[in-house]
This record gives C-alpha cells, sequence and structure tokens, in this order.
C-alpha cells in the first residue's frame, strides 16, 4: 500500500515539475528568484488607488496608495488648490500662500516569509515552499521597480532573518539569499520560531501607511496571531497569500495508505466516510476562518493552490478585493 501513496505522489508531482518549467519543485534557487522579475508588469498595482497593465485595463485597487509629504511653502499661483492655501503664513504676510506636497517615493513594504518545516510539503507542481519563494520574490520585484523599500523576516526551522527596508538591490539580494537559505532548509527543530513570533516582531517594526505581504501556509494561527495581525492592519496595507497543498484541500483517493515522517509509519484507510469528512474539514476549515478574519479586518486575503499559475492567483486575488471595496 506505501508504494501505492508513492506512486501518487511521485505521479502529480513528477508530471506537474515537467510542465512548470522553473527549478525541480523541491529545491529553491536564486536564479529562479531573479527569473521572477518577468512577472512584474502583471504585478504592478500603482499606488493611485488602481491597477494598469497592458492588454488588462484598469482595475481598483484594494491599497490606500502612496501618502503625500509636505514639501515647501510658496506663495500662490493663479491656478492653484485653494484648498491647500496655508492660511497661517497668509496671515502673516499679507499675501497668500499654497502648500506643496511630493508624493513618498520609499514606502517600506515588508515581507514575512514562512517556510516552517510544514512548508517543505507538495504532491503536485511543487512543494509549498518553492512556491511560497516564487511568488515573494515575484512581488518583492514589483515593489522594488515602484521605488519602495524592501525588507523582511524570513523564518524556517533553523533559520530567522531580520532585514530592514531599503531601496538598494544588495538588500533585495540579501532577501532573497536569505529564503534561499531558508526554503531549503530541511532540518528539524524544536526551539524554531512560531508564526506568533513573527507577527509580534512584524508589528514592533511595521511603519504607517506601509505595506505587508505575508507568506503561509498559517498553520499555527492563533488568537495571540489574530491580536498583532489586526493592530498590524490598523496601518498597513496587508495581503495574506495562503499557500496549500491539493491533498490539503481533498483527500487522496480511497485506499490503504502507510506513511511516515521517517521515524515513525502509520497506515490509513482513507476509504472510510467520516474520515474524510474530517480530513477535509481539517484543512478547509481553518482556511475559510482565516479568510473570513482577513475580509473583517480590510486584509487582502489570497488563497494559492501549489498546482496554480502564482501570478495569475495573487492578481486576481488583489483585484476582486478591490472591486469589493
Amino acid at each position: 500500500m506505501f508504494d501505492k501513496l508513492k506512486s501518487f505522489l511521485r505521479s502529480n508531482l513528477t508530471s506537474s515539475v515537467t510542465n512548470g518549467g522553473e527549478g525541480d519543485g523541491v529545491h529553491v534557487t536564486l536564479s529562479e528568484l531573479l527569473a521572477q522579475k518577468r512577472f512584474v508588469p502583471l504585478l504592478s498595482f500603482e499606488q493611485t488607488g488602481f491597477s494598469k497593465a497592458e492588454g488588462l485595463g484598469v482595475h481598483r485597487s484594494p491599497f490606500r496608495g502612496r501618502g503625500m509629504e509636505f514639501d515647501e511653502v510658496r506663495a500662490y499661483h493663479q491656478g492653484d488648490d485653494i484648498r491647500l492655501i496655508d492660511w497661517r503664513v497668509t496671515a502673516r504676510t499679507g499675501k497668500a500662500h499654497t502648500k506643496l506636497y511630493r508624493e513618498e517615493r520609499d514606502r517600506p513594504v515588508l515581507f514575512l516569509g514562512d517556510f516552517r518545516s510544514g512548508m517543505r510539503f507538495g504532491t503536485k507542481k511543487a512543494f509549498k515552499s518553492v512556491v511560497a519563494a516564487r511568488v515573494l520574490a515575484a512581488l518583492a520585484w514589483a515593489s522594488r521597480e515602484r521605488g519602495d523599500k524592501i525588507g523582511a523576516i524570513v523564518m524556517s526551522e533553523n533559520h530567522y532573518f531580520k532585514i530592514a527596508p531599503h531601496r538598494q538591490m544588495r538588500r533585495l539580494m540579501e532577501v532573497f539569499n536569505a529564503v534561499v537559505t531558508a526554503a531549503n532548509d530541511d532540518g528539524a527543530s524544536s526551539v524554531g520560531a512560531t508564526l506568533e513570533d513573527a507577527l509580534a516582531e512584524l508589528r514592533r517594526v511595521s511603519k504607517n501607511g506601509g505595506r505587508i505581504y505575508i507568506v503561509s501556509d498559517f498553520y499555527g494561527f492563533d488568537d495571540e496571531c489574530k491580536k498583532h495581525l489586526t493592530c498590524i492592519a490598523q496601518h498597513c496595507d496587508v495581503v495574506c497569500v495562503q499557500i496549500f497543498d491539493v491533498l490539503e484541500e481533498t483527500p487522496p483517493p480511497p485506499g490503504a495508505y502507510r506513511i511516515s515522517d521517517g521515524k515513525r509509519s502509520v497506515t490509513i484507510y482513507t476509504d472510510d466516510k467520516k474520515w474524510r469528512a474530517a480530513y477535509e474539514n481539517m484543512f478547509v476549515k481553518p482556511r475559510r476562518d482565516l479568510e473570513n478574519f482577513c475580509k473583517s479586518r480590510h486584509i487582502v486575503y489570497i488563497g494559492l493552490r501549489t498546482d496554480k499559475d502564482i501570478v495569475q492567483t495573487v492578481r486576481r486575488g488583489v483585484l476582486t478585493a478591490g472591486e469589493k471595496r
């Protein structure tokens, strides 16, 4: 029966990786992350409240847009917006003056990349960790093309990276190198950081008006995590990209399967109706709860299954969220 399950997993993963055209679907390479730059035109969600890509039309964006920084006060010119008149300077000088603003060009964008042991799993196309690395890289490239500062918290069982936001290319490479290290971490540890730890740190370092991307399978998303994420969403745009495998949505075909974590083995019987219902509820309900939580906090939720097109799923999720607001 073990051979039956092994054959099921191999056939799904191998065929999908062959068609995917990116890496082996198990390991993450720096060149693979660099290649995600080609998707920037599809992920250019502009800060003016709309997203526009060639051939794809104009859509409302769910994001707040860039803030405006005060620049200077100068004498009022005909045609200036009267709402921007600085009445204090006008009263003091006896001549009308107007405030000038400039668009913020260095908004911090922070990524939380979760590559804990549960992410190193997949039955179709790629491991969840690989899909997470690809989507994080694509969004990071898009953010950098907008002139934003890029920073990240990247964690796995044995690694925890904190990278402060910066516009320099070397900072983006630092993020990518951290992702490669964490995503390829196949070691086991009982003292690794939790999702709550990472969200608490993210809450501490996030700035007003920033944007946050959380890429994870969200296992361990408890009440403390909800508290941190609620606080973050009050002053930042937040996008939660939940990565999940086909097998975490639908159980394998009915039968008896012997599975192992390398130390222990157990046989599961997937033809039992109650077991199948409990299996689906174990994965589907938490995902539905997370989606509802995000909606109630005005957080963009995107469910990304590992066998789906990464960029199109993310783009569709962001634009759909914009239309609902």
